[in-house]
């Protein structure tokens, strides 16, 4: 009767699945529940067919009740699968699925099998009167009881506390393993009746499991699982011994093997690899030797696991041969551990990885691959390899002064290295440019730079206590390698000719002149129309004298297409008389260019000009220009140089000629020539870019062929905008049947499309034209999710921790990484998104076809390598020496990777999935496999209440980020290289040790803003360090009025501050004035204080007078309740650029401005005011640079200094809910307007209901 059932159920899950396949998201959480449920039904059967009794009459009818319910669900499921006529079923008496779970779950069906699982004691689950589980029986009741186990976490009603969801994935675990076991050794040749104790011992622990399963997933409750967990390990003498002897024999055995053995062989190999990634985790630190040889272990397991994985056509009967007996010895190395790894004597004595083992596992990659795992001989980042080399040598000197450092390497010669290296580092900057096209040069190149990177690793190494390197590395063996490279370096360049001045910036000219480059009008030309008419205002309007007009973007967008479509457009072509089109390119040769102007203005004599000097062909040009009113288009322009050799050709007659250059760099025309900002070109619309397509794909048809239509929004949306791509994917599509054109467009992504040679071309030119300090910085853009939004000090932050920038004598690292991200916006690269209230940039972004370049060469060149989802997260692998790692993918699968690569210097995870909210899934990690970390970033992962505490033990870290209602702990003094600490957490109050980070730049809390800020401690704040590297401090909670100033000079060189005043109560009772000094620091450039709101009413002003540093350019006050007339202790500050004055900063009906107040303000905010009257009688030369205005919630505003309108610098206005002050904006804009400053903007809008 329950095998009738049996198969009910599995013909029910069966329709399931089928349907499923084709689900609507709205339904697949009911019918997920079904199946859930009938799992747990199935797995009943399981158990009651091997221990149920005939006789049982209770029994029988209740499995009479399942048959009737699966029956009914049966119908219920095949009225809406689509399948339901294929399987023949009756279209008539179909009920409708239940659409409720009440309806679904039969509780009388529940309780009887409830009860019977409660009946069914631990000695009759050994003792049982009915034939035993065969293999393949046993194997599909433990798969059932996976399935559920997998499903009962999915669904919210069924979501227990964490520590019980990791409890169950612990126990899913242990089950694999068994069933993987058997499966394993059955491959292997072993009979049923050799496996009969471990079959024993399986079934009691899999019907345990589900009888505790059937509870938890109704009753939530975890009780007995963590005692089944240990059952379930078989550690009986006489299971334990099954086991063994199940491996030995199968060492000795050969069974053929089919192709879908391998899985068989995966899955066992997995299961190893828990088991060892569990010991791992479990590793205490005095257990370095034994930690040694399990990480051995595992990466090899890990290579393994990945090998076959590949399915390698070389891997014959032969080499499964071999996976199968290292398996075997695996597995009894396993068994050894499992009862031995706890004891010290065992950790202590016992060699754990045999050498034959590791060989074999070698053996199987060689024979696979042809060649090691590391398919390059020069495993090491090889981008900017001179600043590496600059600040290792920095960091060697730095060494030096720690006596910690010192005593650990006293005794290897790292001085004498660092003299050496110093020497290389002088011979690398000789032949920089030499060595490109010269392999000898270059072959130097590559081993000054790897064995830089060695010392840097064993340095590492021995000051976090042990060496990682499975290989023969030692310092003795570094100081030989190094005599060899200087002695072959100075072979090879006494042997070249060093010939090493600066190269023309013409380089190479083309041996054949061009014979002019007209643009040609065949390119398709969609959008810009509003660009076009921007452009020829700009050439037709101003001016009388010549100027240029660049036209500025990143590779792709379309700056050549604009260019001609303007030179083309009929009113430029009647307005100048003369019009010429150079391409220019990054390798040009000036005479060239001079022959192209010159065909295209005096294209009868052409051929006259071809034997003139240079020089004379700048003079024909000139006398051919001369009072001609002209339009020349230089195309592709890289530098400044060549306006400078050009300007001479062009005469300037007043004539209104114009010159036109395309770039994908900002600074192409020098400052004095630059009447106007650049013209950014933008992207193209979504209604541009579909235009676009049509044209070049379908060109002169209305009537689009539906398989095109119906992918719009998935077409526009990949394309992103950029024209390049449109065109691009245009061409895959033409040479494809339009039946095919929705599979490929769901195939293609950004990824695809970027590798087009057309599309690599361009993009390798911008690359390979960038500084060799810049390209580490572009290349980090790789290590982020696709369309991430970076926040530019965060980014910044990074490059100073990973090494790419260094100080300078006027500039701090920070500064000069600003400089690196302004110029790679001005090469456009990188794209503002948010920009600062006084200039620079909030947020960036880059596109995704950058991205995705960034992303492959950044793999290539050894210098990261970013891990997208679960496919790649699981199939990692990488170069021994892999510098960082970035993964996006989810929490869980973070977890789960069981990720060990002892050389990572950065770990970076972004959570997929969760773009604006933390993953809520805890940690689970072994960051002691990390020692050598330098960056750190866990922002997107929930630490929730824990500090994982072997954070502490990685004392090279330069970067935390982490997140988590977590109590730093007073071991964080440990840290003592880390530079930026990025956290929110529970307790705000920061440990003692806090002082004793000397190195600390950036202190900032990233959680909720509106409680959250960081507290120090103010105990023996006389005798505790300062921290004189500090920068940025946000925010600060001070809840003591009486010690601020004490703490205030603890950070004598902050440059951005943000406090909050937490016991405003204090203040408030004070009678005189409390002078808050604010000038400590002669760097304070930005300063935010906020006071929290007081209950009711405001009774009146805090008794607070402010001393503000004079270096102070952004300001931000909050809650003051000051009077207007305190204004001036803000107003007069000589180089305040940006104020925002919040939410009772000031009160009072009337703000009256003096004269000449605020002389640098660009930037200024008024929010949540009770202000009336704003007046300026006698002020008009107040606010002279002002450039933005925001009012927002002035409800009571009526009126705006009317000297506003007088304010030529004055850009914009905006105003949200001030519905009073709308007459005063309006004055103000027709001042503006009839200034002339047509650009003038002002902005409405309002966030109130009505």
């Amino acid at each position: 009767m329950a095998s009738s059932a049996l198969t009910c159920i599995s013909s029910v899950l069966g329709y399931l699945r089928t349907f499923l396949e084709n689900l609507h998201p709205v339904q697949e959480h009911e019918l997920g529940f079904i199946r859930m449920w009938l799992r747990s039904i199935e797995t009943f059967l399981f158990c009651a067919r091997k221990w149920g009794n005939d006789d049982d009459a209770s029994l029988g009818a209740l499995i009479d009740r399942i048959n009737d319910y699966i029956y009914k669900m049966g119908l219920a499921t095949h009225t809406i699968c689509p399948a339901s006529q294929e399987l023949g079923l009756p279209k008539n008496h179909l009920e409708v699925l239940p659409t409720d779970s009440e309806d679904v779950f039969d509780i009388e069906l529940w309780q009887g099998i409830n009860n019977w699982y409660l009946a069914l004691s631990d000695c009759s689950l050994r003792h049982s009167s009915n034939p035993p589980f065969k293999k393949d029986g046993l194997v599909e009741f433990i798969d059932s009881l996976l399935e559920s186990l997998d499903f009962c976490f999915q669904f919210e009603g069924f979501i227990g506390e964490e520590d019980l969801e990791k409890l169950i994935e612990a126990l899913k675990e242990k089950l694999k393993f068994l069933k993987n076991f058997i499966c394993f050794v059955t491959l292997q040749g072993v009979e049923d009746g050799q496996l009969g104790p471990l079959f024993i011992h399986t079934e009691f622990v899999t019907a345990n499991a589900a009888r505790l399963y059937f509870t938890l997933n109704h009753y939530s409750t975890s009780n007995h699982i963590t005692d089944l967990l240990q059952e379930i390990i078989p550690t009986e003498s006489q299971v334990h011994e099954t086991c063994v002897q199940a491996l030995i024999t199968s060492k000795f055995s050969r069974h053929p093997y089919g192709d879908a053995d391998e899985l068989v062989l995966r899955d066992f190999l997995e299961s190893l690899q828990c088991n060892i990634w569990s010991m791992l985790k479990s590793c205490t630190f005095h257990m370095i030797s034994f930690k040694f040889q399990l990480q051995i272990l595992w990466e090899g397991f890990r290579s393994l696991r990945i090998t076959l994985k590949d399915k390698p056509n070389k891997f014959d009967e032969k080499m499964r041969d071999l996976t199968g007996l290292v398996l075997c010895e695996a597995g009894l190395l396993n068994f050894s551990l499992s009862l031995n790894a706890t004891d010290d004597w065992f950790v202590r004595e016992m060699d754990l990885v045999p050498l034959d083992l590791l060989e074999r596992i070698n053996l199987i990659k060689l024979t696979v691959a042809e060649e090691c795992l590391e398919t390059s001989p020069f495993n090491f980042p090889r981008t900017n390899a001179l600043a590496f080399i600059d600040f290792l040598l920095k960091y060697m000197t730095d060494l030096t002064s720690s006596e910690a450092s010192l005593a650990a390497l006293a005794d290897h010669p790292v001085q004498t290295i660092q003299k050496d290296l110093g020497f290389l580092r002088s011979f690398l900057g000789k032949i920089v440019e030499m060595r490109n096209g010269d392999e000898e040069l270059q072959a130097v190149w590559d081993r000054v730079v790897e064995v830089a990177y060695t010392v840097e690793f064993l340095i590492d190494s021995v000051l976090v206590g042990d060496i990682l390197d499975s290989c023969s590395l030692s310092f003795d063996s570094i100081v030989e390698e190094i005599e060899s490279i200087k002695s072959e370096a100075s072979k090879v360049f006494d042997s070249k000719r060093l010939d090493v001045k600066e190269k023309e910036v013409t380089k190479r000219p083309n041996q054949t002149p061009a014979q002019g480059s007209k643009p040609t009008n065949n390119d398709v030309v969609v959008g810009f129309e509003d660009e076009a008419t921007s452009i020829i205002n700009r050439l037709t309007r101003g001016s009388r004298q010549v100027q240029i007009v660049p036209i500025v973007g990143m590779p792709g967008l379309g700056k050549t297409t604009l260019a001609k479509k303007v030179y083309n457009d009929s009113s430029i072509i009647s307005y100048f008389y003369t019009r010429a089109w150079c391409t220019v390119s990054q390798v040009y040769a000036m005479k060239n260019l001079l022959l192209e102007i010159l065909t295209c203005i005096e294209s009868k004599h052409s051929e006259k000009f071809f034997e003139m000097s240079e020089e004379d062909l700048a003079a024909e040009v000139k006398k051919g220009l001369l009072r001609n009113r002209y339009l020349i288009v230089f195309d592709d322009v890289w530098d400044m140089e060549l306006w400078n050799r050009l300007e001479a050709s062009f005469p300037n007659d007043g004539n209104g000629s114009r010159v036109i250059m395309t770039s994908r760099l900002r600074d192409v025309v020098p400052q004095d020539n630059l009447h106007q900002e650049p013209h950014y070109l933008r992207q193209l619309t979504h209604d541009e870019s579909w235009d676009l397509l049509k044209e070049k794909l379908c060109p002169g048809k209305d009537l689009l062929p539906s398989e095109l239509s119906e992918l719009r929004m998935q077409i526009v949306e990949m394309c992103q905008g950029l024209p390049l791509t449109i065109v691009i994917l245009a061409g895959i599509l033409a040479n494809m049947d339009p039946s095919g054109w929705k599979g490929e467009v769901q195939s293609l992504s950004s990824r695809n499309v970027s590798s087009t040679d057309q599309c690599t071309t361009a993009l390798e030119l911008s690359y390979e034209h960038l500084p060799d300090n810049l390209k580490p910085c572009f290349l980090y853009f790789g290590g982020f999710p696709e369309d991430h939004e970076h926040t530019v000090k965060r980014l910044i932050w990074l490059w100073v921790a990973e090494g790419f920038v260094q100080a300078t004598d006027l500039k701090s690292a920070e500064d000069v990484a600003n400089d690196h991200m302004m110029d790679l916006i001005n090469r456009s690269l990188v794209m503002v998104s948010k920009q600062r209230s006084i200039g620079g940039v909030k947020t960036c972004r880059i596109h995704d076809l950058l991205h995705e370049f960034c992303v492959k060469n950044a793999k290539e060149e050894n210098f990261l390598q970013l891990v997208r989802g679960y496919d790649e997260l699981y199939t990692l692998n990488v170069p021994h020496y892999l510098h960082r790692l970035c993964i996006n993918s989810t929490t869980k699968d973070f977890n789960e990777s069981r990720l060990a690569f002892p050389t990572v210097r950065s770990l970076l995870f972004f959570a997929q999935g969760t773009r604006y909210l933390p993953s809520s899934v805890g940690l689970s990690f072994n960051f002691h496999l990390f020692k050598l970390l330098r960056v750190l970033d866990l922002s997107q992962i929930n630490l929730k209440d824990t500090f994982p505490r072997e954070i502490e033990l990685l004392v090279h870290l330069r970067y935390l980020a982490i997140l988590g209602d977590v109590y730093i702990p007073s071991s964080i003094a440990n840290l003592e290289n880390l530079e930026t600490f990025m956290a929110s957490s529970l307790s705000w109050s920061l440990p003692d040790t806090i002082w004793n980070l000397k190195k600390l730049r950036h202190l900032v809390w990233t959680g909720p803003s509106l409680f959250g800020g960081f507290g120090l401690p103010t105990k023996n704040l006389d005798n505790s360090p300062q921290l004189c590297n500090l920068e940025t401090l946000s925010p600060l909670r001070l809840s003591s009025w009486e010690n601020w100033d004490k703490i205030f000079k603890k950070f004598p060189n902050i440059r951005k501050l943000k406090c909050k005043l937490t016991a405003p109560h204090q203040l408030a009772k004070k009678q005189s004035n409390n002078i808050l000094a604010l000038d400590f620091s002669s760097r304070l450039e930005s300063l935010s204080l906020c006071v929290p709101p007081r209950l009711g009413k405001p009774s009146g002003p805090y008794p607070v007078e402010f001393h503000f540093s004079l270096t102070i350019r952004k300001l931000t006050l909050s809650g003051f309740c000051l009077p207007w007339s305190k204004i001036s202790a803000v107003a007069n500050l000589p180089n305040l650029e940006a104020l925002k004055l919040l939410r009772e900063a000031f009160v009072g009906e009337t703000w009256d401005l003096d004269a000449e107040e605020f002389p640098e303000l660009r930037f200024l905010k008024l929010a949540s005011l009770d202000i009336v009257k704003w007046t300026a009688i006698e002020c008009e030369n107040s606010f002279p640079r002002l450039q933005k205005l925001v009012l927002e919630k002035c409800c009571n505003l009526e009126e705006i200094p009317s000297s506003m309108g007088n304010v030529s610098p004055l850009e914009t206005i905006e105003v949200s809910d001030c519905p009073n002050s709308a007459n005063s904006v309006k004055e103000i804009q027709e001042e503006q307007i009839s200034m002339g400053n047509t650009g003038f903007k002002v902005i409405t809008s309002s966030r109130r209901r009505s």
